[in-house]
């Protein structure tokens, strides 16, 4: 490819040299453009070489640190002076002449003291910048020795002017060539990366993801057309901006960009969600290590109206754990503990047990420890015991066989521990079951299989189960309302997760990353007055994480209110505040009122009445108070067992 390349000299007899002898052809055929121009005029002739075609220039000494400071329009070469160039003009010249000066720009780089040792006695050295400094050495030269000068195309007219001799240096041929060939690698350099990135750029805008560079600080450097449509906003808009600025959905992606890390969010912007992947780009600039970031992005709206109808079923059963151990933001050490303990809890296939208040998180550790098992690949399934009836509940959890009960489905139903398989399944307030689906639990754990209702087929299970209760399943085991085997089934693995009133450090460190989650900015950002951190510091948080996140959405919607009471509705204010007591000093009505029960009962038959007539004072049938004395029995044989 023909390139056409620029030079400019100080004089009009090296231009004629270089037109005439060193590249005819080229000058013939425009390939090369000679100007010459004056320290006053460098700058404009430059531009003026480039309007008439020029794709690089060539320049020497005090022209080319011009054209370095204030022209970037097309590359620079730098033409050399050389010693051999010198030493050329010389020959016999030095020995005619009382003092030969060298006068050259400190931008010609010659290298004088390397060839002092070659030059003769009476050659000496003087570097200029800026030109003036020249004019005003020339002038104080003395005009009663015989001085030669020998310099460039600028200090030939102010010494001829002081009647000294002078000498004009001209780069060598070999010198003009290989500067030459010099611009024309860098073109064809560039030629090859032009063409380079615009394969690039046409595989970008092709693709069906959204891909935008940023630089270190978050400034967008590049982007393709797929996310100029994502982010509703032109390239030409785009480059140079920080994303996170422009675009505030992109905020939480800060703390991956400045430490350097992997991040994937779903983010939604306008009418498109979109699924953003970042990765960090190292690159090396001048020997430092430089991170840019690369974000791909997919317009995941239709994916997920594709998939809606099929994720449904899966999503309503809790059938996807969504959160892991690095979603449990804590500063407590108590916390942390309880963490770190349920992480070599989820690297065995033991039955874990989950206590904890309403509202503490215990999903959270049964999802975060599944994700970190080995059946990480498989289903989450979680049930919430106490929101189904018994009937209900076994039906979920086993499944039916067709025509097992009146509504049931004809192709029958796969209960949640079949669709558990090879997986996690989590009971949720197992403390409210019921004894009989306590002793159809018992049975599935003990033989690792499974009977739909109403079917005779037995189905084998490989699934590690994960139980929550909120509250003390011991005493249950003591008063006969939970299953003594089951117990000691489930509570091979233990985790207690402390309320929130047990973590303080914990109440604002939370509440400002739910404000900020809400609001998209950074959790340093959410300044608190000192009232408000005060009244959440004093609250009892009866209702735990759960009643904390619902203060922090009061706080956004009310745009931080000034009285912090309108934080907590009123039923929760001081004095209406719910009454919280220990588990074991709680009264339990249906308890006291059973053991009045019994008691009377006992008394009765004490005063030798027989049992037909007992129940005749008591107003029950006999059967009745056969039933009540079995109940009696079986409690006592619980207790003392």
């Amino acid at each position: 490819m023909a390139y056409r390349i620029g030079i400019v000299v100080a004089d009009q007899e090296e231009a004629d040299i270089i037109c005439n002898e060193v590249f005819p052809e080229e000058v013939r055929h425009r390939e090369l453009l000679v100007r010459v121009s004056s320290p006053n005029r460098i700058l404009a002739d430059a531009r003026s070489l480039v309007g008439d075609g020029a794709q690089a220039l060539i320049a020497r000494g005090e022209n080319y640190h011009e054209l370095e400071q204030a022209f970037d329009e097309v590359p620079l070469v730098e033409l050399s002076v050389l010693a051999q160039d010198v030493l050329s003009m010389l020959g016999g010249l030095a020995g005619r002449y009382d003092t030969v000066w060298l006068v050259l720009s400190v931008y010609a780089r010659f290298d004088y003291e390397g060839c002092r040792g070659i030059l003769p006695s009476n050659v000496h050295y003087y570097s200029y910048s800026p030109v003036k400094e020249m004019l005003d050495f020339i002038a104080a030269l003395p005009t009663d020795r015989k001085t030669l000068i020998i310099g460039g195309g600028y200090v030939v007219a102010p010494a001829r002017e002081r009647g000294l001799d002078v000498l004009q240096i001209h780069s060598s041929p070999a010198i003009l060539r290989e500067s030459y060939l010099g611009a024309r690698r860098i073109l064809q350099a560039q030629e090859a990366e032009k063409m380079k990135s615009d394969r690039i750029a046409a595989i970008l805008s092709n693709i069906e993801d959204g891909v935008v560079a940023l630089d270190h600080a978050g400034c967008v450097m590049l982007c393709n057309r797929k996310a100029e449509e994502l982010l509703e906003c032109s390239a030409a808009g785009l480059r140079g901006r920080e994303l996170a600025e422009l675009l505030p959905a992109f905020a939480p992606f800060r703390g991956a960009w400045r430490l350097n890390q992997t991040d994937e969010r779903l983010v939604r912007l306008g009418i498109h969600a979109l699924m953003v992947r970042s990765v960090p780009l190292v690159r090396d600039v001048e020997g430092e290590t430089v991170t840019d970031t690369l974000l791909t992005m997919r317009d995941v709206t239709r994916l997920q109206e594709l998939e809606r109808n099929l994720r449904f079923q899966l999503t309503k059963k809790g059938m996807v754990a969504r959160y892991h151990f690095e979603d449990i933001l804590t500063r407590e050490d108590t916390m942390r503990a309880q963490i770190d303990w349920a992480r070599r809890c989820a690297d065995s296939d033991n039955t874990v047990m989950i206590y904890g208040e309403s509202g503490t998180g215990k999903e959270l550790f049964a999802q975060s420890i599944h994700n970190a098992s080995s059946r990480r690949d498989y289903p989450f399934v979680a049930v919430n015991c106490a929101a189904l009836t018994e009937n209900l509940l076994e039906s979920e959890l086993f499944g039916y066989a067709s025509g097992a009960f009146t509504g049931a489905r004809k192709e029958g139903k796969a209960g949640l521990f079949e669709l558990a398989h090879r997986g996690t399944i989590f009971l949720d307030e197992i403390n409210s079951m019921s004894l009989n689906t306590q002793a159809k639990i018992l049975r599935v754990i003990e033989q690792r299989e499974v009977m739909r209702l109403g079917d005779d087929r037995i189905i084998p299970l490989d699934v590690r189960i994960i139980t929550a209760a909120n509250e003390s399943l011991v005493r249950m085991v003591r008063k006969g309302e939970f299953r003594r085997d089951l117990f000691f089934r489930l509570n091979v693995l233990e985790i207690h997760i402390p309320t929130l009133n047990e973590r303080p450090e914990d109440v604002l460190f939370l509440f400002r990353r739910f404000v900020a989650e809400l609001e998209g900015k950074e959790p340093e950002a959410v300044a608190l007055r000192p009232e408000m951190e005060r009244a959440l510091r004093e609250h009892n948080w009866w209702g735990n994480v759960r009643e904390l996140r619902n203060a922090a959405q009061r706080y956004v919607v009310r745009s931080d209110p000034a009285e912090p009471e309108a934080l907590f509705p009123p039923e929760l204010t001081e004095g209406e505040r719910p009454l919280l007591v220990d588990e074991d000093t709680r009264l339990d009505l249906k308890e006291l009122n059973r053991t009045v029960e019994a008691l009377v009962i006992q008394s009765l038959l004490g005063r030798g009445l027989t049992k037909t007539q007992t129940a005749k004072v008591l107003g029950i049938s006999r059967t009745a108070l056969f039933k009540k004395l079995e109940q009696q029995k079986d409690g006592e044989s619980t207790i003392n067992s």
